[in-house]
Parts: C-alpha cells; structure tokens; sequence
C-alpha cells in the first residue's frame, strides 16, 4: 500500500451521506433497496460495505502481525465478494450491517484456521453467529490517532519500522528496500511492538473489535 491506509479510507467514509457507524441508516438504506431496488442506494450501500470491511481488517491488521499488505487486500476483496454476491439473498435485511459483521468474522476465522492459528473456536461452533457489536470509533481519524500515539510510546529504535509497517503499510521487503535493515531484526522489531500493543490499555482500548 503506497499511501496511508488510514488516510485512504477516510475519504472513503468521508462520502458516505452518514456515518461509518450509523447502522440504523445503512439498515434502513438496505431495507429500501431489498423491497424497491435504485442505483443510488445500491451505490450507497457498497460504499458502506466496503468502508465497513476495509475498517475491520485494517484493524487486524494492527492487531495481528502475521496478516501481510497482500494477505490484507485479499481479505477485503474476498469478504467484499462474498456480501455482494449474497446481496438480495439476507432474510432480515433490516439488520444488513450486523450481517456483513458476521461476514467479516467469519472470513476472518476461516483465514486463521487456513495459516493454522493457534486461536480458540468454541464461541463459534454454534449453528448460528452472534454479530460482533460495531466499537463507538468517532472516525478513523481517531483510531490513526491511537495507533500513532502508541507507537510514539515505543522505543526510539522500534518506531521507524513499526511506523513503516502500521502507518504506511509497507511489507517487509519494503521496509529492507527503506531502512536497508535485514528481514530477520525487521520480524524482530515487529514482534516485540506487538507484544508492546497488546499490553498498552489505551490502544487496546481503541482496537477492541472483538468481545
């Protein structure tokens, strides 16, 4: 990703006619469509599945290490298909965004198990998926913001390459080809910011998707 994931999809949200986290409005924008079709709502509605999804993996993103830039862009791309191909087909398409929440997860875990993911299942072997309840966030700026900040609490000699990695969403071999630094202290570096992220309250706090 050449430019900053977060500034990328802010303006996104930022056309959006509501905000990213007003569910009563793209249910109701979805209910209208499923009954009487229009291109403007369909419209509407892609842009909000898209910002919705792309949010929600930009956070795992942060949170999980081993989900590389590519790995990142085909679980949006592939959990985007997977809600348009269905459109049409939801039966209670008055509660779309917490249905596209479940996609997300969903897509989420199935990748997890593909990499063999030491993560505990047992909450979702139920027959039906309980919707992951959508976080509070004001606006993506925000949640930029808290990632930022916690890597300006990391050590001096950490934050060039979590910066790199986070921020500007660059893999590896791109942080080699800026830094010059070798792939194995790279891995290191990013290793020891997660361990750093996950014990930091205020961002964990910020990144919190799932209960």
């Amino acid at each position: 990703m050449s430019t900053s994931s977060f500034e990328s999809l802010e303006a996104l949200v930022a056309r959006l006619p509501f905000h990213l986290d007003d569910t009563e409005s793209i249910n109701t924008c979805y209910a209208r469509w499923f009954d009487s079709p229009s291109k403007r709502d369909r419209l509407t509605i892609d842009l909000w599945t898209y910002c919705f999804i792309r949010r929600y993996f930009l956070i795992k993103f942060v949170q999980e290490s081993t989900v590389g830039p590519a790995d990142f862009e085909e679980l949006v791309d592939r959990t985007f298909r997977k809600v348009e191909q269905s459109a049409g087909q939801i039966k209670r398409p008055e509660r779309y965004a917490s249905w596209v929440s479940v996609v997300c997860k969903n897509t989420f875990l199935n990748y997890l198990r593909d990499f063999r993911r030491a993560i505990s299942l047992d909450a979702d072997r139920s027959p039906q998926l309980v919707a992951e309840t959508p976080q509070p966030f004001s606006d993506v700026g925000i949640v930029r913001q808290a990632v930022q900040e916690a890597i300006g609490r990391l050590p001096d000699y950490l934050q060039e390459c979590v910066r790199l990695r986070f921020i500007e969403g660059l893999s590896y071999a791109e942080i080699n080809d800026r830094t010059g630094y070798p792939l194995p202290r790279i891995r290191s570096y990013i290793n020891k910011a997660m361990k750093r992220f996950r014990e930091d309250s205020l961002l964990v706090a910020y990144l919190k998707v799932d209960e």
